[in-house]
């Protein structure tokens, strides 16, 4: 890897495969590389026709090799199964299954709820403690479960995740407070098609199971409705069972699941 030139190993990490029954599209994840200190990849694209076979994935594999990648990880409709078994030939193994709940905003009524919580655009002077509480809030994401990855990464990913709210073209950080002190806070960037996507959010803690998970979301649904969203769209992972029940409650609609895999090179 040390005898690779950047300029090589750029191209490394960003490559497709089209011809024949495969077609594949990967590149590097910079942010993931920042965490891990190695490149990693994001196959962003897979699709397998009848008779496709491990071996056409070789010239991804030796881009890997090549390019020193240490993970590379790949998402799924929960019924791509040929596609997911040609991963797990060449290494990947399933992580996780992921939702992607959806809220229509002409559905939105107010019911008081989504009132008495301080919210407001995250600046500067707020930042250590929503740093704080990105590092201790989260457990059940791919950084934290898969056994071969030190569990702090995650912590260490979502923490530069909040760190760079405030620089990102697009996304906004929010936080919402209690008697001055963090309650909870969230990402979030409203897409092109009208739809608020909510990346990060948290509730601290030593709020949880107050009450002020459905509080704080619904404050934020209504602040999704005055800034004019035609929805609200998120994402998480199956096994976190209590925020799924708290999205089924504030009558969200859970489309198809889709699956995490994860290739790690020491593994």
């Amino acid at each position: 890897m040390d005898n690779v030139s950047e300029s090589r190993r750029s191209a490394l990490l960003h490559g497709e495969i089209t011809a024949g029954p495969l077609r594949l599209v990967w590149a590097e994840a910079p942010w993931d590389t920042a965490v891990l200190g190695h490149p990693v990849v994001q196959i962003s694209r897979i699709e397998a026709d009848l008779g496709a076979r491990a071996d056409d994935l070789a010239p991804f594999v030796v881009a890997c090799e090549a390019g020193g990648v240490e993970l590379a990880s790949c998402r799924l409709a929960h019924d791509r199964l040929r596609e997911s078994m040609l991963l797990e030939e060449i290494g990947f193994r399933f992580i996780e299954m992921v939702y992607q709940p959806e809220f229509a905003c002409s559905e939105w009524t107010q019911t008081g709820d989504e009132r008495g919580l301080e919210l407001v655009l995250a600046s500067a002077p707020d930042l250590p403690a929503i740093v704080e509480l990105a590092g201790t809030a989260f457990g059940c994401e791919r950084f934290h479960m898969d056994p071969r990855l030190p569990s702090g990464l995650g912590d260490l990913r979502y923490q530069n995740w909040v760190r760079n709210c405030l620089e990102h073209p697009s996304q906004r950080l929010y936080a919402l407070r209690e008697a001055g002190d963090l309650v909870a806070f969230f990402v979030v960037e409203m897409l092109v098609d009208g739809t608020c996507y909510w990346h990060l959010n948290a509730v601290s803690p030593a709020r949880q199971g107050m009450g002020y998970g459905l509080r704080a979301w619904r404050q934020m649904m209504h602040q999704a409705f005055k800034d004019g969203a035609r929805r609200v769209r998120t994402s998480f992972v199956a096994r976190n069972h209590r925020v799924l029940n708290l999205y089924a409650r504030l009558g969200f609609v859970f489309p198809a699941p889709s699956m995490t895999f994860h290739w790690v090179r020491s593994a």
